[in-house]
């Protein structure tokens, strides 16, 4: 079961979602929906945070971009990183912009296969936790997520930016 929270939000934002849900006949759901947005915000600051929060990221705000084809995750400076491997857990961590592993910088594919000695599929095998969260978070599931939320939101800004153009030009 998944641990949830109450936020307020206010309801106006909450409409607007719930309209630019409806103006692509898609079903509202408010907690899947403000998921979604939360997901789709957290892509976008992974690698536009300076457009996003010019006056709250600062040069210590830093962490590793792990791309995959046209989407990535971010994992923010002390995010952990392990894989399980022969029954022990092996740990790297994000420190600044980098992934180190026993002291030295390396990227999450090197890290699956030096520790497993072989090749491995790093999407597959390691497992994240971000700074000040208590669960482990497979990396192929953060990025399933972060697919699905840009897709999504491709869609509506597709959408709203063809409407923007058309009211644009009248």
């Amino acid at each position: 079961m998944k641990s949830q929270i109450a936020v307020l939000v206010e309801f106006k934002s909450l409409k607007e979602l719930e309209n630019a849900y409806l103006e692509h006949g898609v079903k509202f759901d408010p907690t899947e929906a403000v998921e979604l947005a939360m997901s789709y915000f957290t892509f976008e600051m992974s690698w536009k945070a300076d457009d996003i929060l010019p006056k709250t990221v600062t040069s210590e705000s830093r962490g590793y971009t792990w791309k995959y084809k046209n989407t990535s995750i971010f994992l923010p400076h002390g995010t952990e990183i392990r894989m399980r491997y022969m029954k022990q857990y092996h740990y790297a961590k994000v420190d600044s912009d980098e992934i180190m592993y026993q002291g030295e910088s390396i990227s999450p594919s090197a890290l699956a296969n030096t520790i497993a000695q072989k090749n491995r599929n790093a999407w597959k095998y390691l497992w994240i936790k971000r700074p000040g969260k208590e669960e482990w978070t497979l990396a192929d599931a953060s990025r399933q997520e972060s697919e699905k939320a840009q897709k999504l939101f491709e869609e509506i800004d597709k959408e709203f930016g063809s409407k923007a153009k058309r009211g644009a030009e009248k």
